[in-house]
């Protein structure tokens, strides 16, 4: 999505990605999941929200906000104003990171 210009639509597969490893994580350590998708929420309830830095709860915070507004496609116009393919590359690169530290959280 990155590659080809369409920087919303990588913003909301990174919120996709982060959740499923923190649901991952979650049903990991014996917990169950819920249909949460508030990323700082799940962050809590996998245990790990302490560990993260202000700017990483911020960031997740984004994400969450940009999954419940690109739902809705009269939104998406006005939300990819906001949205620039640095924008993108650092939410791309935030994205790895995460899920990499919850990956390592696994093992």
């Amino acid at each position: 999505m990155h590659d080809a210009g369409r920087y919303i639509y990588a913003v909301f597969m990174c919120q996709q990605a982060i959740e499923k490893a923190l649901k991952g994580l979650i049903t990991h350590t014996g917990g169950e999941t819920l249909p949460i998708h508030s990323l700082r929420r799940l962050a809590e309830m996998a245990n790990v929200v302490g560990d993260l830095e202000e700017r990483q709860l911020m960031k997740l915070d984004f994400l969450s906000q940009y999954y419940i507004n690109a739902r809705y496609k009269e939104d998406l116009a006005e939300l990819s104003k906001g949205i620039s393919e640095s924008v993108s590359k650092d939410f791309i690169d935030f994205s790895n990171e995460t899920i990499q530290w919850l990956s390592q959280k696994m093992k």
